[in-house]
This record gives structure tokens, C-alpha cells and sequence, in this order.
């Protein structure tokens, strides 16, 4: 069964992805918990380390690393948009979840350029406020999320569904 938002006939391609670290935990817990409620299982996993890949292992489907960027590093997130960028063109995913970090929401915008539909979870950490890179997704993610119900109240466009992880 097809989301709502995905029209076409054609198999729906679900890509998810998260940063190395505490971001792939909360990715795997919802995987784990989700478990037959999504409508596939993604068929590609995008991370921004290398020894993020190890943790998708057991999908047995690709994983496509675009390293780490931020805003302390311009350089370093040059490279990552246009790895974000590549991947993205390669992938073309129909929808793509991610629990963030900043090279996910690159790779995010790139993919809604292409015509994805984007669910933005932010991470559980983040208690007070959206993370840096939540508010950039926030603006063009079809859904966005948030832990936390205070995060969520006067934010446009994100919503707070209750605990995720």
C-alpha cells in the first residue's frame, strides 16, 4: 500500500537516511518499530560515514555515504552537497526519510528537487528547539517532525505526533 501523497503505479522507491551516530539509532529504532506498517522497506540508505554503513548491513540493500559538513567546515560541505547532489540523481527516490543532520537535509532538498516527497524526523535530542538543520528542512519537507510537543507549537509546517523513539 502506497502513501496518500505517492500517486503512480509504479513501485515506490523509499530511501532513509541519517547521520553516523545517534541519528541511525533513532533511523533503526523506527525501522525496527515500524516494521510491516511501511509500505516497503527502503530499497537504498544514505549515511554520512563510512562506519555508518556497517549499520545497515542487515538490509542487505545499498548504502551511499556523503560524508560529513556544517557550517564550521565550507569546504567540507561543498563537497557534500555535490556528493548530495550525485546521489540524489542516481537514487531518485519517490520519498525520503530521514532523522536528519545536515548533509541528510542537503540530500533531502536535492531529492524534492527531483520530485521527492520528504519526511523530516527531527531528532529526540533536540528538546528545546528544532535542530539547524530540521528548520531548513521544515521549509520544504512534506512532513516534518518533532519529539517533543513544545518544539512544535507556533512552528509552521511541523508537527509534533506524539513520541517516536
Amino acid at each position: 500500500m502506497k502513501p496518500s501523497f505517492v500517486s503512480t503505479d509504479k513501485p515506490l522507491k523509499l530511501v532513509a537516511g541519517a547521520s553516523t551516530g545517534g541519528h541511525v539509532n533513532e533511523l533503526l529504532n523506527l525501522l525496527d518499530a515500524a516494521g510491516l506498517a511501511w509500505p516497503v522497506m527502503p530499497q537504498a540508505y544514505v549515511t554520512t560515514m563510512q562506519i555508518g554503513v556497517k549499520s545497515f548491513d542487515r538490509f542487505g540493500q545499498p548504502v551511499h555515504v556523503l560524508g560529513e559538513g556544517d557550517r564550521t567546515k565550507p569546504l567540507q560541505s561543498l563537497m557534500v552537497l555535490w556528493r548530495a547532489f550525485i546521489t540524489a540523481w542516481k537514487l531518485r527516490p519517490d520519498v525520503v526519510v530521514t532523522t536528519g543532520s545536515m548533509p541528510l537535509a542537503l540530500f533531502s532538498l536535492w531529492a524534492k528537487l527531483f520530485g521527492a516527497r520528504i519526511v523530516w524526523i527531527d531528532s529526540v535530542a533536540q528538546v528545546e528547539r528544532m535542530s539547524l538543520s530540521g528548520r531548513l528542512a521544515s521549509r520544504f519537507a512534506d512532513l516534518c517532525l518533532v519529539q517533543w510537543p513544545g518544539v512544535a507549537q507556533g512552528k509552521k509546517g511541523v508537527e509534533y505526533a506524539g513520541e517516536l523513539f
